[in-house]
C-alpha cells in the first residue's frame, strides 16, 4: 500500500485510467476480486466516491461490485451522484488497482504514486 492515500482527483484518475485500459466488464471483475480480498473493514470510517471525480460509469461498477460481494454501508441512502464506501475499501481498491496497472497506461500524474509502491515506500 502507498504511505500516504492518493488525492482524490489522483483516485478518480486512476478509475478512469483503469476504465479507459480494462473495460467495464474487466474492471468489474478486478473490483469485485479486490473487494473480496480485503474482507470485512476493520473500521466504520465512510466517505463517499462521487461522480464528479470518478464518473458515471465508474460509479455504476462500484454500485454493482459493492452489492455482489456484501460491502453495501448500512444506513446509507443510495444518492445518484455519489457512493458510500468504507474508506478502509476504498484505501485498498485504489492501491490494488494502481498496483495493477501498467506502468506505460498510467497517466504521468500517477506515475511517481506507482513508483512509492515499487519501492515500497
Amino acid at each position: 500500500m502507498t504511505s500516504t492515500r492518493l488525492k482524490m482527483s489522483q483516485e478518480g484518475l486512476l478509475w478512469k485510467t483503469a476504465l479507459s485500459h480494462l473495460g467495464a466488464t474487466e474492471l468489474h471483475q478486478v473490483v469485485v476480486g479486490l473487494w473480496v480480498e480485503a474482507g470485512p473493514s476493520p473500521r466504520a470510517t465512510v466517505e463517499y466516491l462521487e461522480i464528479l471525480h470518478i464518473g458515471n460509469d465508474v460509479l455504476n461498477i462500484l454500485r454493482i461490485a459493492q452489492v455482489a460481494v456484501g460491502a453495501v454501508v448500512p444506513y446509507r441512502p443510495v444518492e445518484p451522484d455519489r457512493i458510500a464506501i468504507y474508506s478502509a475499501h476504498a484505501e485498498h481498491l485504489a492501491d490494488k488497482l494502481l498496483e495493477a496497472m501498467p506502468v506505460g497506461k498510467l497517466p504521468p500524474s500517477l506515475k511517481g504514486a506507482r513508483l512509492e509502491v515499487d519501492l515500497g515506500m
